[in-house]
């Protein structure tokens, strides 16, 4: 993977840190691995929606720009 999707990948997780209110990355997964729905974010470029999803799946559609590019904390931060 370049460094670019990787650097992408990483300012998505921090947008969705401050969209779920933690301070840090490890705070968010921590919690998300807890529990069976977690934070997801649109992966679109110029879309940052989250919301919640099941912790366990891939994508799903996002609501705000109408893509299937939903994507829950826990799969992402395994991108990375």
């Amino acid at each position: 993977m370049s460094a670019i999707v990787l650097s992408t990948k990483a300012l998505k997780l921090m947008k969705m840190c401050e969209a779920e209110g933690f301070a840090t990355v490890d705070d968010l997964i921590a919690l998300s691995v807890a529990d069976s729905v977690c934070p997801a974010i649109c992966m679109m470029e110029r879309c940052d929606h989250v919301a919640p999803m099941e912790s366990d799946q891939e994508e799903s559609y996002c609501e705000n720009c109408g893509g299937n590019m939903m994507v829950s904390v826990l799969v992402l931060a395994e991108l990375i």
